[in-house]
């Protein structure tokens, strides 16, 4: 199996296509260990500029795949550094052929493995009959009526707990050990934590070990809010195409400062590395 390990700005990545990961996650459900998978996106990579505890916990993650086409140029521009071109042609070129060569667009994009479609590929897998998942995080509401969404989606699953837990735990004084209770006494198997990065990745890397029945956790940020149907999602043309950035900017101009470092000061950073 391919495991190929890369690394952007320092940081982990693996290069594995979807159905690979799914045969990871196969493997890492059957083992007597625990594991943690972390969804990469440009953001991410940026937060760990500062942020040494978030590197670390990337780095040592099981898994940690690419999760926006950002990452997946950063590669391929990484990967031809020590071509003849200079360093700034080397930079518009792998960009332009990314945006108008689709059959290159599409050979990259095989690696991208968006948190929203690993749960619902998990949840549709075979591997996880008899499996026991919890849902933890997002707004109020938004964990209960992602696993009535999944539930009704794929029958054979087992959802044993849904609740936005951490937010809980601020606004009402309940504790994080009484959290960790809550989840010890159903006994999941896979828990998938959306409390945005880096906030999910820093909790499951501090409380796993507190959760001995879990064999796998997954940071799965903002995809609960899409699954509920809260957020609609981009559409399909736009996935394809990798312009999600420019959807989500049309839709919501607010967003602009995230786009633009996911996108401008990414790229800067990469092309400077």
């Amino acid at each position: 199996m391919n495991t190929e390990v890369d690394k952007i700005l320092d940081v982990k990545i693996n290069r594995i296509a979807t159905k690979e990961v799914l045969e990871k996650i196969k493997f890492f459900l059957l083992s007597d260990k625990q594991h943690y998978i972390v969804t990469l996106n440009p953001e991410m990579t940026i937060e760990t500029r500062e942020n040494i505890k978030f590197k670390n916990i990337i780095n040592e993650a099981d898994l940690a795949i690419p999760d926006g086409i950002g990452i997946l140029w950063a590669l391929d521009f990484l990967e031809k550094k020590n071509k003849s071109l200079g360093k700034l042609l080397l930079f518009i070129s792998t960009l332009l052929k990314l945006l108008f060569n689709s059959k290159h667009r599409r050979n990259i994009l095989q690696y991208r493995t968006h948190g929203i479609d690993l749960i619902y590929k998990i949840c549709g897998s075979e591997h996880i009959e008899n499996k026991r998942i919890f849902l933890l995080g997002a707004g109020e509401g938004i964990a209960e009526k992602t696993a009535k969404v999944l539930s009704q989606k794929y029958d054979h699953l087992n959802i044993v707990g849904a609740e936005e837990g951490i937010k809980m735990n601020q606004e009402s004084g309940i504790r994080n050990d009484d959290l960790i209770q809550r989840i010890n006494i159903v006994k999941p198997d896979i828990l998938f934590v959306a409390f945005g990065a880096p906030k999910q990745e820093i909790w499951i890397h501090e409380n796993l070990k507190k959760m001995p029945n879990i064999k796998l956790a997954i940071g799965v940020g903002g995809s609960f809010d899409f699954i509920s149907g809260k957020i609609k999602r981009t559409p399909l043309i736009f996935q394809r195409s990798g312009l999600e950035w420019l959807w989500r900017l049309v839709r919501e101009p607010k967003r602009i400062k995230r786009i633009y470092n996911a996108t401008a000061r990414f790229g800067w950073m990469v092309l400077r590395k």
